[in-house]
């Protein structure tokens, strides 16, 4: 699997640049099972307020794909580090 980092971040093309925001929080309206709450801690990771949550990938046939992931170590900002899911 790529990057895990990779299905919880998006893309906005916004004059003639390009912004990567976190999924969830603000972007809630694209999916309202996606209403988690991704913020960068102070391990200099990102934290996020779910156990569990819904990512995103592309398939060889740029079809968009949801993955089921969990995520196992704790935050002591609070939450668990994205970085450390796996799919459930």
């Amino acid at each position: 699997m790529q990057d895990i980092l990779s299905l919880f971040h998006h893309i906005h093309h916004k004059d003639k640049r390009h912004r990567v925001h976190h999924c969830g929080d603000k972007h809630v309206n694209i999916d309202s099972r996606i209403n988690y709450m991704i913020e960068h801690c102070s391990c200099g990771k990102h934290s996020i307020d779910q156990k569990t949550a819904i990512g995103h990938v592309a398939n060889d046939c740029l079809d968009v794909v949801e993955c089921n992931i969990v995520f196992t170590e704790i935050c002591p900002d609070g939450g668990w580090h994205v970085e450390s899911g796996v799919l459930k």
